[in-house]
């Protein structure tokens, strides 16, 4: 039976993740600070792991090896924050890179030696849509998942002479608690108002209808067993927009778009940018499985 360690198992993705492989023949160590509310399946075994702290890592990860090999480690625990550059407190952007990149890099140092000593395994990342894009307020959020995907594309080239792969997950909006977790100021009450706004109405309308943890489970499991081919993996049809989008218009004209004063006229130039409707509930997961929107298949996958 091959063995995955997850980190983040509490909730969200990394819950579904580890409920996934286990019903698919792993033996799943699912790591969380809480082990005690990781739920239960004959082929899941909680493990105590805060990321943030090295000890914990060292402990968990000698815990594993003591009982088996590792053949998946996917690096899932991740925070959410919302903030103009100028106005988040320091220590709250040190604790989101504390999270999201340096855990991850924690845990691909205390796992890769026993790999490359084993010549075989595969390291998957679950990073954002925010690894190749920036929203306006979101910047050190992506600021973190663009480090730890550049991390990642470098690990893939020296890994892979050890016969180690890497995946890079870049899920879209998903319907998560990250989203409750979060402390996300009110746009009407902010200094930097047009881009917070701007922010959570192309977030806001992906929640209503949106994509479900479990098809970035699906994601992750389909990646590993494909051998980590394409090494980046967008998962939801916002995900694929947003980066073709991005990665078609100038860094001017993608500055520009976001920061048209007029509402409306921000809304009809993000259509046209798009290809679709990203910006009114419901989410463009919910039109494509409802068939709303005529040639919405074709914009939705041109990443």
């Amino acid at each position: 039976m091959p063995t995955a360690l997850i980190t983040g198992t509490s909730t969200g993705i990394g819950l579904e993740t580890a409920l996934h492989f286990a019903r698919n023949g792993y033996r799943v160590f699912a790591g969380a600070r809480k082990p005690e509310v990781v739920e239960r399946h004959p082929n899941i075994v909680p493990v105590k792991l805060d990321v943030d702290q090295d000890a914990s890592v060292r402990d968990c990860v000698a815990e594993v090896l003591r009982e088996s090999p590792i053949d998946v480690l996917i690096n899932n625990a991740g925070i959410g924050i919302a903030g103009a550059i100028e106005l988040l407190p320091f220590e709250t952007v040190r604790a989101l890179f504390e999270t999201n990149f340096f855990g991850a890099v924690r845990m691909m140092q205390a796992v890769l030696p026993s790999m490359r000593a084993r010549r075989g395994g595969t390291i998957v990342n679950v990073t954002s849509m925010m690894d190749r894009i920036t929203l306006p307020c979101h910047g050190f959020y992506a600021a973190s998942k663009f480090a730890l995907a550049a991390a990642s594309e470098a690990l893939a080239i020296e890994a892979l002479p050890f016969g180690i792969k890497v995946a890079i997950i870049e899920p879209g909006v998903i319907l998560t608690p990250i989203w409750t977790k979060a402390e996300t100021p009110a746009p009407g009450d902010y200094l930097y108002q047009q881009g917070m706004s701007r922010l959570l109405r192309v977030f806001g309308a992906q929640l209503e209808g949106g994509t479900m943890p479990d098809v970035v489970a699906r994601a992750i499991y389909d990646a590993v067993q494909e051998g980590a081919i394409k090494l980046r993996y967008p998962v939801g049809a916002d995900a694929e927009v947003l980066a073709a989008t991005h990665a078609r218009l100038s860094p001017a004209e993608w500055v520009a778009l976001f920061t048209e004063e007029d509402e409306d006229e921000f809304v009809r130039k993000a259509e046209v940018a798009f290809g679709v409707d990203l910006c009114n509930p419901p989410s463009l997961n919910q039109r494509l499985n409802q068939g709303l929107n005529r040639g919405l298949d074709n914009s939705a996958t041109a990443a």
